[in-house]
């Protein structure tokens, strides 16, 4: 495994757990205010980290 393979994937991975907090901190902050504008946040984090998983995915096929 190369360094630019694993700076790839680490890559991947970061844009995952990312997304995971955003989508957190969205639902959280969803869920006490009642302020609907919060669920752009989760869907931003949901579509973070799919691109994350896509990425980690791809790039872990290669090898």
């Amino acid at each position: 495994m190369t360094n630019s393979f694993a700076t790839r994937r680490r890559r991947g991975l970061v844009l995952v757990f990312a997304g995971i907090a955003a989508v957190l901190v969205g639902a959280n902050a969803h869920f006490l205010t009642n302020n609907a504008t919060w669920s752009v946040l989760t869907v931003a984090g949901l579509l973070v980290q799919s691109a994350g998983w896509v990425l980690f995915v791809r790039d872990g096929r290669q090898s």
